[in-house]
């Protein structure tokens, strides 16, 4: 059996990520019956029965076989466009698209601290972020979505990723300058300030804060846990409770907020930039890590300069 042209592959992700035959048809303007033959071909080359299972008649779900396809079928697609991407930077200088799997909230300090000046340096860059739990980001990379993930929470399968840079956070008790919880009196705060006191946590800090907590014998009034960390800091905004979140070294977080490192927290907090091991870098994300080096102080993981000198070998 001749083996099957990527754009059977491409026209698949079309169909799951389309959720219908009808969408994808529209999406990459194939006719129905030929998209449902691509389909079978699939399936007979793969030997697999069902990749598809439709319910009713519009809703379709992906089988076991079908998921493991579609995760596959999405890196050698992403792979061409890497190589497409390389060629375009060797014939018309630095140009393509870099894409960012981020931690939920963290954009904007990401783009202040690093894509702004990187992006007017590389104007034909363009950027896609794509914000995030951990576990999703890891599944972008690893499927190929994605090139480089900024964590805020160490990664689960560490085997998988590269760390090329870590920048140290800490925890710290955010609240209002009108704040009745808490006074703006002291460099920075204990847990035992924190007893009986409403509080919002970011998911990804909630149990380091809650374990620290329960060791010194203090129990806040956990008033939610946020996925993100703006919507923990929203709980601050409108003075409803003090906000525990990670936070740079003098980061500001905006008219009204008071940062008090907790003195007393022992929290290793960190943000990581991550690339899927032995996975080629584009050219623009070799500039892109660069550039960070030179600009962000953040303390580089691995050997930059060889690992980028291998790209290119």
């Amino acid at each position: 059996m001749n083996r099957l042209e990527l754009d059977t592959y491409r026209n698949f992700l079309a169909i799951v990520e389309a959720g219908s035959f009808t969408g994808a048809s529209d999406y990459v303007h194939i006719a129905q019956p030929a998209l449902s033959k691509q389909l079978r071909n699939l399936e007979n080359y793969f030997g697999a029965k069902r990749i598809l299972t439709q319910r009713g008649s519009r809703q379709i779900l992906l089988t076991e076989a079908g998921r493991a396809l579609y995760q596959k079928a999405k890196y050698m697609c992403s792979l061409e466009d890497l190589a497409r991407n390389e060629i375009e930077n060797i014939m018309g200088g630095v140009i393509g698209t870099l894409r960012f799997s981020i931690a939920n909230s963290r954009s904007p300090v990401f783009i202040e601290s690093s894509l702004k000046g990187f992006c007017q340096l590389y104007p034909n860059i363009k950027c896609e972020l794509y914000e995030a739990g951990i576990n999703e980001q890891s599944q972008q990379l690893l499927n190929g979505i994605t090139e480089l993930g900024i964590f805020s929470v160490p990664v689960n399968h560490q085997d998988n990723f590269e760390i090329l840079f870590r920048r140290d956070e800490e925890l710290a008790a955010v609240f209002h300058h009108e704040s009745v919880f808490l006074e703006d009196d002291k460099p920075c705060v204990e847990l035992k300030d924190l007893h009986n006191v409403p509080v919002s946590l970011s998911a990804g800090s909630a149990d380091i804060f809650l374990k620290g907590c329960e060791q010194a014998g203090v129990m806040p009034r956990v008033t939610c846990v946020s996925t993100t960390r703006s919507t923990a800091l929203a709980w601050t905004q409108v003075k409803a409770a003090i906000s525990i979140v990670p936070v740079e070294p003098g980061e500001d977080l905006g008219e009204g907020f008071v940062i008090k490192k907790i003195a007393d927290l022992n929290a290793d907090v960190y943000k990581t930039v991550v690339k899927v091991k032995d996975r080629p870098l584009s050219v623009a994300a070799q500039h892109f890590l660069r550039f960070y080096a030179r600009t962000r102080g953040s303390q580089q993981v691995c050997d930059l300069e060889a690992l980028l000198k291998n790209e290119t070998l």
